[in-house]
């Protein structure tokens, strides 16, 4: 089989079951371990499909399936990602949050948004426990 049908075929079973392990896609295709990580690696490289790690797997996913990357997602490496995006943003941890929203407000201006809204909330939760 030719490398461009089997990418489509990788494609395709990701379309169907939203995300799947390396070795789930390698099962399905009906393709080596390694052969499916180098198809789903130049997938990757062309903007086709992401990685997250769950545990000790990689869970692939086609790049426009928010809500199977949602499902697969734990909150500790959300954070982590997350963390990683503001670095790659100038980002430091020991700024000012108003510094960083800021910067944030120029570069993504949603995440900014969606930061000031968490500062407001845990502003409220800590008036509600008496602690501000």
């Amino acid at each position: 089989m030719e490398s461009a049908e089997i990418r489509r075929r990788i494609v395709e079973y990701l379309k169907s079951v939203g995300s799947a392990s390396v070795y789930e896609v390698a099962k399905a295709i009906g393709l080596s371990y390694g052969s499916a990580q180098w198809h789903l690696y130049v997938l990757e490289r062309e903007g086709i499909v992401f990685s997250v790690a769950k545990g000790k797997k990689r869970i692939v996913m086609l790049k426009d399936s928010l809500d199977a990357y949602i499902k697969t997602l734990k909150v500790r490496d959300f954070f982590r990602d997350f963390w990683q995006l503001l670095r790659e943003l100038g980002i430091e941890s020991d700024m000012d949050v108003v510094d960083a929203l800021k910067i944030l407000e120029v570069e993504r201006r949603e995440v900014a948004s969606s930061i000031l809204s968490i500062a407001r909330n845990l502003y409220e939760a800590r008036r509600g426990r008496g602690q501000t």
